[in-house]
């Protein structure tokens, strides 16, 4: 296995020279890492230096795969738009950029040390990821997040699929970390192919945007724009008349700092949507804390929190089918 191989190329070579034999060869001195676990060696002046040099090639391999497969699958997409489906799809990257790395970091806090040696003025360390223990893990992960996205379907609702596509774009960094540790392939309830069909289908909606009080910043009507055109809605004037309105308020709450010319504030971000009898159909908010000179400064600040949020919580702004 090439992970297996390349892994001892990352020594320095002058800590290589005085490496203990289990070290250059940990391999075949060790057989279980080539069915029940996945192995890497480390080396360090210390420890804790070994133990990262290990954890971050382990790290690099991950990670590598999973930036391999998405390019791959972002070269299928391109040439899906060239066909005629609709370019604005390319924002559902913005929703699922986040949690790969997370998903890594936690994956390798698994790995146990199973050789430590000290020669010279090197330490050296070889870790073990179990096979079976994480398969089990990740299977966990990936079936939870599948079940989701069935019930997230059954609801029918245009502001469910930003979460059904950051847990499928999850479900795919996760499945290729579990190929690594188990022949057994997972069946998966929700496909990509099919939910992007479905976004593909949708028919276009028009909704006034409405502030309450403090007129909103630009950047964040802007964000707002990008965030629901994928999902065919179109933000249009009130005047308009269009059958829904998304009514928002940005307010600012100023708590004690201590530190003369700033200010620490509470930015809550509030969103409803509005059919045309004026019933809520759903709404959903967003705070963030924040150390500023004034509120609008704060507010600037605070819309990078906002747009998290907003990403994974708009289907909390209806379950509702919308009338043509």
């Amino acid at each position: 296995m090439k992970f297996l191989l390349v892994l001892p190329m990352f020594a320095c070579l002058s800590a290589k020279a005085a490496a203990p034999d289990w070290f250059s060869d940990y391999v075949k001195v060790n057989p279980g890492c080539d069915k029940e676990y996945l192995c890497a060696v480390g080396v360090g002046a210390t420890l804790p230096e070994a133990l990262s040099d290990a954890r971050s090639e382990v790290a690099k391999f991950f990670q590598n795969k999973i930036k391999s497969k998405t390019q791959v699958s972002s070269s299928s997409e391109e040439k899906s738009n060239q066909l005629g489906a609709n370019a604005s799809t390319g924002s559902f990257d913005e929703w699922t950029n986040k949690t790969i790395s997370e998903e890594t970091s936690e994956m390798i806090s698994g790995l146990e040390i199973r050789k430590q040696e000290q020669a010279g003025d090197h330490t050296y360390v070889l870790l073990t990821l179990d096979r079976a223990k994480t398969a089990t893990s990740l299977k966990e992960k990936i079936e939870e997040l599948d079940t989701e996205d069935f019930q997230l379907l059954e609801l029918n609702s245009r502001f469910a699929y930003p979460k059904m596509m950051k847990n499928l774009i999850l479900i795919e960094a996760l499945n290729d970390r579990y190929t690594l540790v188990s022949t057994i392939p997972l069946k998966i309830k929700v496909k990509k192919e099919n939910l992007q069909a479905k976004i593909f289908q949708l028919k276009p909606v028009k909704m006034a945007l409405v502030a309450t009080g403090k007129k909103l910043p630009a950047k964040l009507n802007h964000l707002l724009v990008d965030l629901l055109s994928p999902l065919k809605v179109v933000i249009v004037s009130g005047k308009l008349a269009p059958k829904y309105t998304l009514r928002s308020e940005i307010v600012t709450e100023e708590q004690y700092l201590k530190v003369e010319g700033f200010k620490k504030l509470n930015v809550q971000f509030r969103l409803e949507l509005l059919n045309s009898k004026s019933q809520v159909m759903g709404k959903m908010s967003a705070l963030s804390e924040q150390v500023a000179r004034n509120s609008d400064q704060a507010i600037e600040k605070a819309i990078p929190e906002i747009k998290e949020t907003l990403q994974d919580n708009l289907d909390q702004l209806s379950n509702m089918k919308f009338e043509d």
